[in-house]
């Protein structure tokens, strides 16, 4: 099989759909191997191929694929590594319920900050707990985020994920409320994303278009001059509450049109460095889509765990 048809035989095993370069992990794809470098599940073999390109900038993703605090998979992984090839860097940790990700995996965490390793996290909280939207989130937003604080060294570690932002549901007093609450637990930073549009993902597709007016029309009228509306509201209440609100790659056009808005770089090196105080120097990687700002990462996650999950009605990684 063709390089091509391989790219795209790994694209519809994802369900993704042709044309939209959102692989996770797509900086990793050569276009000359007969499969991606990490893929898209954890192979603990691609590790040393990754720590070949990298260096000493070692970073790890715990996980965008699905969240830790569900799938105990993720950390025996995160082990594993660990076990079999030092500490990393930086380890990022990326969940919606902080509370039962250090209840499931805290004691790993330990070992790697006391070990030298630089912690930080991406906590998503929208609000939307217990509706359909996330049946199985956390009902207290920001729960365990001061025990996460504690372990990382500060809440300049942790970042807050207005994400996504959805057209009829998002509401700017929740944000407002959610913001308060941020700014209370020391946090400063915002990263919001708008939900991917219709025809992106095709099982995001098919959970939307019965719950969600005007999804299978393709939401006519919630259009980029909407995204940078909604966006310069974000913003100026993120300024209430003392918080820089920032756009993820999917919404990086909005930069520069919104003011205030700043690029996100979720795996932002220049942040790596400035909290672990030194720069092993960085690896060149395109990023994981267009407008991606992420330094090269190495995710030990796995996708296909929706089920088992919180089972989120918008979430294209499962």
């Amino acid at each position: 099989m063709s390089t091509a048809g391989k790219r795209a035989s790994l694209y519809a095993r994802c369900n993704f759909v042709p044309g939209h370069n959102l692989c996770y992990n797509r900086q990793h794809w050569t276009g000359k191997e007969d499969r991606p470098l990490t893929g898209f599940v954890f192979r603990l073999e691609d590790y040393p191929r990754y720590l070949e390109r990298v260096g000493g900038a070692s970073y790890i993703d715990v996980t965008r694929r699905t969240d830790p605090a569900r799938i105990g998979q993720v950390w025996d992984n995160l082990s594993a590594l660990v076990e079999s090839y030092g500490a990393p860097w930086i380890v990022q940790l990326w969940t919606k319920d902080a509370a039962t990700a250090l209840a499931r995996g805290g004691a790993v965490l330990r070992r790697l900050v006391d070990g030298g390793t630089t912690l930080v996290a991406q906590v998503t909280v929208t609000g939307l707990s217990g509706t359909v939207w996330e049946p199985n989130t956390p009902a207290r937003p920001f729960a365990g985020v001061e025990a996460l604080i504690a372990l990382a060294g500060g809440p300049d570690h942790i970042k807050w994920r207005y994400d996504p932002v959805i057209p009829t549901v998002h509401h700017p007093d929740r944000f407002r409320h959610l913001a308060g609450q941020a700014a209370a637990l020391g946090l400063s930073r915002c990263v919001i994303n708008f939900i991917a549009p219709p025809g992106r993902y095709r099982r995001v597709d098919d959970r939307l278009a019965g719950v969600l007016p005007g999804w299978a029309e393709g939401m006519p009228g919630y259009d980029d001059a909407w995204r940078a509306e909604i966006a310069a509201e974000l913003v100026e209440i993120g300024a209430e509450s003392g918080l820089s609100v920032a756009t993820c790659a999917e919404s990086a056009g909005l930069v520069g049109r919104v003011p205030g808005l700043r690029p996100a770089a979720c795996g932002d090196h220049a942040w790596f460095v400035a909290l672990s105080g030194r720069d092993p120097g960085r690896a060149p990687t395109a990023g994981s889509r267009p407008g991606c700002g992420c330094a090269a990462y190495f995710d030990v996650g796995l996708y296909g765990q929706w089920a088992r999950c919180h089972r989120c009605l918008y979430c294209y990684a499962g």
